[in-house]
């Protein structure tokens, strides 16, 4: 199927009289183009019943409604299509099956009698004629014809209500509080599911006490090494989490114990805690001067559990001990670390910094500095080390409010239109799933063009995090990464987008010069334009949400991360059109961010 085919052909589809042709047209004609401004107000939602269209033609009918939104191709359309992931959600329906009880299979019949349901051909006509095609004209079914004619939204020239598909303009001060449809009912009742990405889990439960003891449990095996059983542990807290009621002696024998995962060990815990109030293990770990050492410095960038375990077995117990072994003064303080950075610096005429490991380089004259900071030649950012993390912890470790974030992620999608424009984000990590406060800001940022948004976002990454560097906004760079297609056979867990993990600072504010400018961790994933929505989805979760998504996809022929979704036995890449399509790809009820806090 093309949008070229025949005006003759087209019109053999139409089984309306000439009088509704007539009614429809004048309808349609009482809104002039120019009023008909669907991009100003919201894009028009498309459900397609996929069964008796050929691939080819599905194809067809994907590639034009998205051809639409970016507009390129027809600019004198007057309006804007999306696909809706579920029928009950579409302004219009697409189909070609023609008969009742066929079509009931699909759509409710309650439901199509509410909706314009077309044949494929209305979405040609639009194309062709630059706006809405009066749906009457092209009805899939005899029986609704007068329905889809009277729910056409041809005639509608009025504001709608947002659409919770489209990808959200960060340009907009709303975006970062767009509004998320809520969690599916059924989902509350799934507390007993086997896998996080099934089950609702709150940010703070009925049970969080007891799923935080466990939490204690699952984190010192970590740091100890022993990964297999705090993996277990994580799995026990994240069950508890989602289990709506308090746990009680009565309960217990009828729901807890018959819980997925959890073994006699587990269970002899969790009636301790009915018992006692608490887990005596649990306890005993936390006031442990070991696990106090190791969790202490495993918390400060580049020291890993390993390395922990190595310090403690040298003596070290304290931040004051940390500091004596790396040489950091006791009064050193973030803004020395700025000072020490400062001095430096090295400036252009104009103004512009050098890069420092250029700036550094004997190799270098200062005409090929001052040209590299004019010119932007690739340069190595300053690195996060051990010593520096140590210098910032104080900031580092403060959590980060709900206001400081959305003025953070203001700031850097206006920097990012200065080098890249139209490119569009989305606030993802703890604050998406409803944290008070951010122990990190994570922005997931794409460009919507489809045809060269990936070649867009290939080196955007670097050359904006140099940009950030060289207006003082990030300081260091924990990880950097290249641009890599997505590869289906990659059995590593680090995705292939791109990402800055960097050290951050507000500017300076002309309304207030004298604001403490607090060093924040910033994380920038760019992702191709056919990748956001699995990236959204694959840093919105929690870890064990995260990783149970990708075990649920597995058993069922599915590979996923957040760089795509693909099927296993012939690596076919899944293009999701939004986050609820990726929840519908892999059969799982939709989940709102908010209810993805699998880990206490």
């Amino acid at each position: 199927m093309s949008p070229k085919r025949s005006t003759a052909t087209r019109r053999s589809s139409s089984s309306a009289s000439d009088s509704e042709d007539e009614r429809a047209s004048k309808r349609f004609r009482e809104c002039s183009p120019s009023e008909i401004t669907w991009k100003e107000n919201r894009p028009l939602k498309v459900y397609v019943v996929q069964t008796k269209i050929e691939e080819k033609d599905l194809q067809a009918l994907f590639n034009t409604i998205e051809s639409t939104q970016s507009n390129n191709e027809a600019p004198a359309l007057a309006f804007q299509l999306v696909l809706a992931s579920e029928y009950e959600d579409a302004d219009i329906i697409i189909t070609s099956i023609r008969m009742k009880k066929r079509l009931e299979r699909h759509v409710s019949w309650d439901i199509a009698q509410q909706k314009a349901i077309v044949t494929p051909d209305w979405l040609y006509k639009s194309i062709e004629d630059g706006h809405l095609a009066p749906c009457g004209s092209f009805a899939a079914l005899r029986e609704l014809q007068d329905q889809t004619a009277e729910n056409c939204p041809d005639d509608d020239c009025s504001d709608s209500q947002g659409s919770d598909y489209t990808l959200v303009d960060s340009r907009d001060p709303k975006a970062t509080k767009a509004a998320v449809k809520p969690t599916t009912p059924k989902v509350y009742d799934q507390w007993s599911a086997k896998y996080a990405c099934q089950r609702a889990s709150p940010l703070v439960c009925v049970n969080q006490e007891l799923a935080a003891a466990f939490a204690v449990l699952s984190k010192a095996r970590e740091l100890e090494g022993m990964f297999a059983n705090a993996l277990s542990y994580e799995r026990t807290a994240g069950i508890i989490k989602s289990y709506p009621h308090p746990i009680t002696k009565t309960n217990f024998r009828k729901d807890v114990q018959n819980l997925p995962g959890l073994g006699q060990k587990t269970l002899a815990k969790v009636e301790e805690w009915i018992e006692n109030g608490y887990i005596q293990e649990s306890t005993e770990i936390t006031s442990s001067e070991r696990f106090q050492s190791l969790s202490l410095f495993s918390s400060i960038y580049g020291i890993g559990p390993v390395n922990a375990r190595k310090l403690y077995d040298l003596g070290l117990r304290s931040i004051e001990d940390l500091e004596r072994y790396y040489d950091v003064s006791a009064d050193t303080s973030a803004s020395t670390v700025e000072e020490l950075e400062e001095e430096m610096v090295i400036y252009t005429p104009n103004g512009k910094r050098v890069p420092t490991a250029l700036a550094e380089s004997p190799r270098k004259s200062t005409k090929d500095k001052a040209r590299a900071g004019v010119l932007g030649n690739t340069y190595k950012l300053p690195d996060m080390s051990i010593k520096v993390a140590l210098m910032l912890r104080g900031e580092l470790d403060q959590p980060i409010p709900r206001d400081e974030v959305e003025e953070m992620h203001r700031v850097v999608m206006k920097e990012l239109q200065e080098i890249q424009k139209g490119c569009i984000s989305t606030i993802v990590g703890g604050y998406r799933r409803g944290k008070s406060g951010s122990n990190d800001v994570d922005i997931v940022i794409t460009h919507p063009d489809l045809k060269s948004g990936a070649d867009m976002v290939k080196g955007l990454c670097k050359r904006f995090t140099q940009k950030l560097h060289s207006k003082g906004l990030v300081t260091h760079v924990m990880h950097l990464s290249s641009f890599h297609a997505h590869n289906a056979l990659r059995t590593s867990n680090w995705d292939s987008l791109e990402k800055a993990l960097t050290v951050f600072l507000l500017p300076v504010d002309p309304k207030n010069p004298k604001r403490k400018r607090t060093h924040r961790r910033l994380d920038l994933i760019f992702a191709a334009p056919e990748a956001y929505w699995t990236a959204v989805v694959g840093w919105s979760g929690s870890k064990l949400f995260e990783r149970d998504l990708r075990s649920w996809a597995k058993d069922r022929g599915l590979k996923f991360d957040s760089s795509g979704l693909t099927r296993r036995h012939d690596s076919k890449l899944f293009l999701p059109r939004s986050e609820q399509e990726v929840f519908d790809i892999l059969g799982l009820d939709w989940i709102d961010p908010t209810m993805r806090n699998a880990n206490a």
